[in-house]
């Protein structure tokens, strides 16, 4: 039998980056955070990027470096 994996250190907050709304998620499972970008529109989220890291901080840096490149800013 698996151990299940709760998430943990959840943090959320909406940034404008390159002039959109986006929805900025982070967690932990495990010892790995997960970073997830969205653009924030009620009822349409959309993934424009997403990264995995050892520390919350530096996987969000990455996931606003993908946005910041997918959003040509």
């Amino acid at each position: 039998m698996s151990a299940e994996l709760i998430a943990e250190e959840y943090s959320h907050r909406i940034e404008t980056i390159a002039g959109s709304p986006i929805a900025i998620t982070c967690y932990r499972l495990g010892s790995t955070y997960y970073a997830k970008a969205e653009i924030h529109v009620p009822g349409a989220m959309a993934r424009i990027a997403s990264a995995q890291d050892s520390d919350c901080k530096t996987a969000e840096e990455k996931v606003v470096a993908e946005v910041r490149r997918v959003l040509g800013k």
